[in-house]
Formats: C-alpha cells, sequence, structure tokens
C-alpha cells in the first residue's frame, strides 16, 4: 500500500532506508534504542515516552542507592522495606501515568497487583513451611525437588491468575502491551508479600541489626530487586504472548519466539533453574552473579517479543489526520508507526493516542 514518505513504513514499521522488515537497530516502542539493550525501564515500561523514562529511571537508581545506603549503616529492616517496595511502588505510579487502564483503574489493579500479593502471601507461608519440615527431619531430596521445581512451577501458574482473568473477562484490553503490563504487575505484587514474608522477622527485630552490610546488600538485591525483576519478565512474557494470539488477526506468521509454548517454557525453566541454583548454591556472590545473567538475558527476551508483537498488523490501519507524534514530537500523518521515527502508536499512553487522534 502506498504510504507517506519518511524513513519507517507507516504500515508494518519496516526501516524503508534498508529495506529491513525486522529493524533490530531500531526497537519499535523506543526507536532511539536497539533491541538488544538491556534496560528496566524501556522494556518493563514500554508505555511510557522516551522524554518522561528519565524520571522513572532516576528514581529506580535512587532507590537502589538507598537500599545499599541503609545497610551500609546496618539498618536492615528498613533497607529490606525499601528493596522489597521500590518497584511496586514505581510500577503502580508508572499504571498511574500511561492510564492504561482507562476507566477501570480499581479493577485492574485488584486482579492483577492485589491478587498477586494475596497469592503470594498464603503460597509462600505455605511452601516455606513445607521446606523447612522437610529440612528439619534431614530430607535434603524431596526438599530439592519441592524448593527447585514444584514451588517454582506453581508461582509462575499463580502470577498468572490474575491477568488471565483479565483475558477471559475483559477482551476489551486486547493490545499485547496490555498483557504485558498486566503479568508485570501480578509478579510485582506476588513478589512484594513473597519478600515480606521471607524478610519479616529482620523487619520486625531490631532498626540496628547485626550482620555483614556486604553481605545483606547482596542478599537484598538478589531478593527484593533481581527476584521482582525475574519475576515480572518471565510472567509477562507470556502474558504478552497470549494477548498477542487475539491481537493478531493473520494467525499465521508470527515468529516462533512470540508463541504462548515458547514464552511458558522460557519462563518455567528460568524459574526451575534459578530455583534449584538458589537451593544448592551457598555462595551468596555466585548466586547473586548468576541472578543477574538471568535477569538481563531474560529482559532481552522480553524487549524482543515487545518488539515483534508491535511490528505485528493486528488490524487494517488507515491513515489518519496530521499529529504530533508522541516520541519525536514531528506532525506526521496518524498511523500505526510514525513515518518519521518508527515509534510504534500502540506503545504510546491511550489517552496521548485518543487525544492526538491516532490509531489506537
Amino acid at each position: 500500500m502506498l504510504v507517506p514518505a519518511g524513513d519507517f513504513c507507516g504500515h508494518c514499521g519496516a526501516h524503508l532506508v534498508t529495506a529491513s522488515t525486522s529493524r533490530t537497530h531500531a526497537f519499535a516502542a523506543v526507536p532511539s534504542e536497539r533491541v538488544a539493550h538491556p534496560s528496566i525501564i524501556t522494556t518493563l515500561f514500554p508505555h511510557l515516552r522516551h522524554r518522561r523514562g528519565g524520571a522513572f529511571r532516576w528514581a529506580l537508581i535512587a532507590g537502589g542507592a538507598a537500599v545499599l545506603l541503609l545497610a551500609s549503616q546496618h539498618l536492615f529492616a528498613p533497607a529490606t522495606i525499601a528493596a522489597t517496595f521500590l518497584l511496586p511502588v514505581l510500577y503502580l505510579l508508572y499504571l498511574y501515568e500511561v492510564e492504561v487502564y482507562e476507566d477501570e483503574p480499581w479493577l485492574l489493579v485488584a486482579a492483577t497487583m492485589v491478587t498477586g500479593a494475596v497469592l503470594g502471601y498464603f503460597f509462600t507461608g505455605f511452601a516455606g513451611d513445607a521446606v523447612s519440615r522437610l529440612d528439619l527431619t534431614g530430607d535434603r531430596e524431596n526438599a530439592f525437588v519441592l524448593a527447585g521445581v514444584a514451588i517454582p512451577i506453581v508461582a509462575q501458574a499463580l502470577m498468572l491468575a490474575g491477568p488471565l482473568f483479565l483475558y477471559l473477562f475483559r477482551p476489551r484490553y486486547r493490545e499485547p502491551l496490555d498483557g504485558l503490563t498486566f503479568g508485570a504487575a501480578s509478579a510485582l505484587g506476588f513478589t512484594l508479600t513473597s519478600s515480606l514474608v521471607a524478610f519479616w522477622p529482620l523487619i520486625g527485630g531490631p532498626l540496628v541489626a547485626q550482620g555483614a552490610p556486604l553481605d545483606w546488600s547482596l542478599r537484598l538485591l538478589r531478593a527484593g530487586i533481581l527476584v521482582s525483576l525475574v519475576n515480572a519478565s518471565t510472567t509477562a512474557l507470556v502474558t504478552a504472548a497470549v494477548w498477542l494470539q487475539r491481537y493478531d488477526r493473520r494467525r499465521i506468521g508470527l515468529p516462533w519466539t512470540t508463541s504462548i509454548l515458547a514464552t511458558l517454557v522460557v519462563a518455567t525453566v528460568a524459574q526451575v533453574i534459578l530455583g534449584m541454583l538458589g537451593f544448592v548454591l551457598s555462595d551468596l556472590v555466585i548466586a547473586t552473579a548468576i541472578q543477574l545473567v538471568a535477569t538481563i538475558a531474560l529482559l532481552l527476551y522480553v524487549r524482543l517479543v515487545i518488539h515483534q508483537a508491535l511490528l505485528v498488523e493486528g488490524a487494517d490501519h488507515e491513515i489518519g489526520p496530521d499529529a504530533p507524534c508522541p516520541e519525536c514530537h514531528r506532525v506526521v500523518p496518524s498511523m500505526a508507526f510514525c513515518p518519521a521515527c518508527g515509534a510504534a502508536r500502540a506503545a504510546g499512553t491511550k489517552h496521548g493516542r485518543t487525544r492526538a487522534g491516532g490509531v489506537a
């Protein structure tokens, strides 16, 4: 079809200059970044415009620095609270900022973050008691199977419960990034209460505690932040793939990396491997390093899924009226992609798209 002149096709998002349909050099949500660019904010907060992402990025850095500062002063309880609440609070602010919930904010938050938090609270208490009983009896083999295999698989299934409820009963939320957002929110709620239950003896203890600050800094980095990112990534992978199957009308030609089976296998295998390693590894530095590598790998896979999902032509898009691009601010015809910078309009805030008269 005929499209307006520009560096990118406004219909399919291909890079016209190089005739690249995959355009891996220009991430569909933020074209100034490559697809293979490890970034927490532009990956798990894809609806944020690039100019607004800086505030969230600095908040994340400041929160991490606060955790390290508190731990260095032996204030382990406040450091634990800061580490466990950092990402969930940022994500709630993100949901408010981009208004992905449209006119149902309480339903979305309740079905994702609150449901995940409730399930995480009860499941962690039950699972922790079961593992403790096996450890007390010296049954390491069954404890390994429970802690390294069964618990990660069940936990992953529970993190998917709230988003799948929305998928079944709120079909109006049909875009792949909706699914990704719901999955990440549910996982962060689940991880929040799981961490609080696990660290409650420390939180309820003395304000100034004994212990090595470096060890506790690594422990909180791993349990409070890296585990949150892993859970958010694995859950978001699956939910984005599930939503994409409903969004794409072609039913053929989808990359295998965005299939429900592929994302489910990656999510499950990642959770099981990390669960097993967490059970057998006693060296905190090695365990944290492995968790960090796994987090980066999963974030890169999430970016690939987002990129490929945004490049899917889910419906017939007409050329709309001229409007400023939310990403580059150039006045261009309203299409699925900005002809100037290649940003997918589906990655913009829904309020912004409606106001601009763009493609929803």
